[in-house]
Order: C-alpha cells, then sequence, then structure tokens
C-alpha cells in the first residue's frame, strides 16, 4: 500500500484537485482523506489551521475524521506546549512520526491521545508567512503496529502540499458562493467553446438546459454566442454571463429568472424606480420622457408578473 508509482501520484493528485470542486469545504476534506487512506492506512485524522502567538499555538478551525463524535468539544485549541505543533510548524512541509513515547510527553497532548485512543500518529504543517497562520493535517493509528513507514511519511510529503491547496480552492469557491447568492456555476473554455474546466455544479446547470448534453465541447447554442463575441445566453433554463479574458472565455450560469426576460431600458428603469427614485428622477437620470419610464414600468410589471412596488422590487433582484 505504501509504495506509489508516478503514475498512481500524478493520478492521486488530480483526485485531491477534483475534490476541492465539490462545493462544500468539509466535503472536500472528508474526501480528500478518503484519497490518502488509498494509500497510507490510518484509523483516524484531524485535519486544521492555526497559528503561533507569543509563543502559544491556536488552533482556528478543526476536521475530526473518524474521532469521537464529542471531539471538538476536548481538542486543545491552546496549548503552550502541544508537542505536534510546536515541532511540525518548527519544520513545515516535512513529515514527522510521533509515537506514543511522544504524544503521552506532555499532560495536554497525553490527556488528548488517551481519550482519542491513539497509539501513533504523523503530522505535516504548511505556513502561510505572509498571513501568518499554518495548516496541519495529522493521521493517527489506534495500535503501535504496524509503524508508520518512511515510505509513508515520504507520501504525505508529497501530498501534502497539494492537501493545503486544495483547501484554499474548497474555501475560495465557498467564499464566491458566500459572496454570490445567485449560486451561479463557472466554467472557462477556449474562444471555440472547448471546455477547459469547470465547477462541478457546471455540468448539472448545462443539462438543466440541454439534457443530453456530455462535453468538451459546450452546447452549440453557447458556442454560438462565444464565436460572435455575445456577451449573454438566454434559454428557456439558463442565463449565461460571457466574459473574455485574452483567449480564455469564462461563463458564469444561473438559473433563468422573471428578471431576465426585460430589456437593457427596461431593467434601467426598473432598478432606478425599485432603487426609490421617482418617475421624474428616472426620466433626468436616463434622459427619457416620464410617459416612456412609465411605458417600460408598465412593461417591467406584466413580465415580472407582479402589480406592487415592493413585490416589484422583489422579484427584480440583484441589477
Amino acid at each position: 500500500m505504501s509504495h506509489l508509482t508516478l503514475a498512481e501520484l500524478s493520478e492521486t493528485i488530480r483526485q485531491i484537485y477534483a475534490a476541492s470542486r465539490s462545493g462544500d469545504v468539509e466535503d472536500y476534506q472528508r474526501r480528500a482523506l478518503e484519497v490518502v487512506a488509498r494509500h497510507i492506512a490510518f484509523d483516524a485524522a484531524w485535519w486544521g489551521r492555526g497559528s503561533f502567538a507569543q509563543g502559544v499555538h491556536h488552533v482556528h478551525c478543526s476536521f475530526p475524521y473518524r474521532l469521537p463524535v464529542d471531539i471538538a468539544e476536548r481538542l486543545n485549541l491552546s496549548d503552550p506546549d502541544n508537542v505536534v505543533a510546536r515541532r511540525v510548524v518548527a519544520d513545515p512541509g516535512r513529515a514527522h512520526y510521533f509515537g506514543q513515547s511522544d504524544l503521552m510527553s506532555q499532560p495536554g497532548t497525553a490527556m488528548l491521545t488517551e481519550y482519542m485512543g491513539i497509539a501513533q500518529s504523523v503530522c505535516i504543517a504548511n505556513v502561510d508567512a505572509e498571513l501568518g497562520v499554518s495548516g496541519f493535517v495529522s493521521l493517527a493509528r489506534s495500535s503501535p503496529t504496524p509503524r508508520f513507514s518512511a515510505r509513508e511519511l515520504d507520501i504525505l510529503e508529497w501530498l501534502g502540499p497539494h492537501l493545503a491547496a486544495g483547501l484554499d480552492m474548497a474555501l475560495a469557491d465557498e467564499l464566491t458562493m458566500q459572496r454570490n447568492p445567485e449560486r451561479t456555476a463557472l466554467l472557462a473554455t477556449d474562444t471555440l467553446g472547448l471546455l477547459r474546466v469547470g465547477e462541478v455544479s457546471a455540468a448539472e446547470m448545462l443539462r438543466l438546459e440541454w439534457p443530453g448534453w456530455t462535453g468538451p465541447r459546450l452546447p452549440e447554442p453557447l458556442v454560438e454566442r462565444i464565436v460572435g463575441g455575445k456577451t449573454e445566453f438566454l434559454g428557456r433554463q439558463l442565463h449565461a454571463a460571457i466574459h473574455w479574458v485574452g483567449d480564455h472565455v469564462f461563463v458564469s450560469m444561473r438559473r433563468r429568472e422573471p428578471r431576465d426576460m426585460l430589456t437593457r431600458r427596461e431593467r434601467e428603469v426598473a432598478n432606478a424606480f425599485a432603487a426609490g427614485q421617482s418617475y421624474r428622477e428616472v426620466a433626468l437620470a436616463l434622459d427619457l420622457s416620464p410617459a416612456t419610464v412609465r411605458h417600460h414600468l408598465r412593461s417591467a410589471y406584466v413580465k415580472l408578473g407582479v402589480t406592487d412596488k415592493a413585490a416589484f422590487a422583489t422579484r427584480l433582484g440583484s441589477p
């Protein structure tokens, strides 16, 4: 199990990064540890991030894996003498072995070790000097035999940077989702619509509009918009915004909404009116006559299927 060919290592790293696109940080950590378990046998794991301040190691977030259900209440989140933390953070990028004598050498670590039923562990840390934080992954066995081998420590060292990078990617995706309540799905293609990379949800979103789509080329209606330099696609189920960065094409997709039926001018008028401007203020701001403003608003009301301003603002959503 501990021997890994170059091809197996490459595939393992690919699986780690694929797991980072699962759309949930803890789901990524669980799936990534399952990938690691194919090459390093372990009974439990602790994956987290922390920092040292005034000689004390503080753990900011933890992901316990196959540990007692109440372990979060018992974890030594702040311990100046944490045996494992002090050693791995002082020598990041290396997998460190801790036998039972190491784990029992300090009261706080010993108490936690006994409660978790751990006999040995290996741990690796990465340190972000710019942010002043460290990340760590610790794998544990409940029996002192077999001992984690040197080869298994090598594998953890090979995978450690990728586990950390995958976590950063999963966190970045989560931040994007928090900033983007519409839950859009993103993908990148070339200028001919050949898919380069995409979120897992992007394929699901595409199949809402085109149930038989399999890739790697995007569905023809989207390709036509990309090749034609168009910035938007509106289908029966899907709305897509398209923009270019050099030869890279980025497509942001979400489910179609009533507000997508508005014309550009109707949206401008509707957004201004929903924001509290009067007919006259909207007309002045957009250089339109009050009668034209009323016409666009009536059309927007009909398309959105509303009859009052409060419902109008709600259905209009974000501009």
